[in-house]
């Protein structure tokens, strides 16, 4: 049996739990401090199909980073590729994903601890605190309460990875990717004792299922030759946070790259007409 769903008898009356609560016994419940609320952003509905649905990896090459989608219809991919650190669970996960609203600091964090379903995922202190002190990131909770990019990756990092401790950057659009790497080299410490990079990225959109593939074609091509500045040039009809990919690239390279995974929304929702984003699984 799968060892994660061994976990859902007990998130299932959690759920029963506050299903029978008021709302203001739920608020007691879980604003014990100030924190971002993470629940919106994957549903429990939505964590559990997800988490079902996903083939679990068992051990396999040790993981330092992992490309994932942010998109809720992709969940399960998203699962999929996390799964794959639970092996050899580790102290914190860094995540670095786009700021969609592109307002705020050009990199940004937060101290906050973020909520789940039924638990809690802490920031990781320190660590924030030295990105701080080295002028490489600003605070800005608010940037993080409707940003998606994070959120929706928590209740999986949450449900895999329960004790990690997260250290979230968002970035405007454009970021240099060369100040990523800075802050990926900062957070040495961190990934010398195993943390893993979740780099939170959709590829195309706003493209019909078949011109998304087109698309996709090409990436494929950039990933599998480590072309960074290719990628850096790239508009969201490729993907959404091109630097943040080709921070990745120019940092591990492309010796122990493996895609995992990719598809399109369109393919998953049997659509070939409607707009869909597309997605890569990755791991360095």
């Amino acid at each position: 049996m799968n060892r994660y769903l061994k976990k859902l008898p007990a998130l299932i009356g959690i759920f029963i739990i506050f299903t029978a609560c008021a709302p203001d016994n739920e608020k007691v419940l879980f604003e014990q401090a100030s924190a971002i609320d993470a629940r919106p952003f994957l549903t429990e509905s939505e964590l559990f199909r997800s988490v079902t649905e996903s083939f679990e990896e068992g051990p396999g090459k040790p993981v330092r980073a992992l490309v994932v989608p942010h998109h809720a219809a992709a969940a399960a991919l998203a699962a999929e590729a996390i799964s794959r650190a639970a092996a050899d669970p580790p102290a914190s996960v860094i995540v670095l994903a786009p700021n969609h609203y592109n307002e705020g600091p050009a990199a940004a964090s937060t101290k906050l601890d973020f909520l789940s379903h039924g638990t809690r995922v802490s920031a990781d202190m320190a660590a924030i605190d030295r990105l701080l002190n080295q002028g490489l990131i600003k605070l800005n909770d608010e940037l993080f309460i409707r940003e998606h990019s994070v959120g929706m990756l928590v209740p999986l990092i949450s449900w895999y990875l329960p004790e990690a401790e997260i250290i979230p950057v968002i970035f405007h659009h454009g970021y240099d990717e060369y100040k990523i790497i800075e802050i990926i080299e900062a957070l040495k410490p961190e990934t010398d004792a195993g943390a893993v990079i979740l780099a939170s990225i959709d590829f195309s959109h706003h493209l019909t299922r078949d011109e998304a593939i087109e698309k996709d074609i090409k990436m494929r091509e950039y990933l599998e030759r480590g072309d960074a500045r290719t990628i850096t040039g790239l508009d969201s009809s490729y993907i959404d946070a091109p630097t943040v990919m080709s921070a990745l690239l120019l940092h591990f390279g492309t010796d122990d790259m493996e895609i995992i995974t990719n598809t399109n929304s369109g393919i998953l929702m049997q659509n070939p007409i409607t707009p869909c984003t597309s997605y890569f699984t990755i791991q360095f």
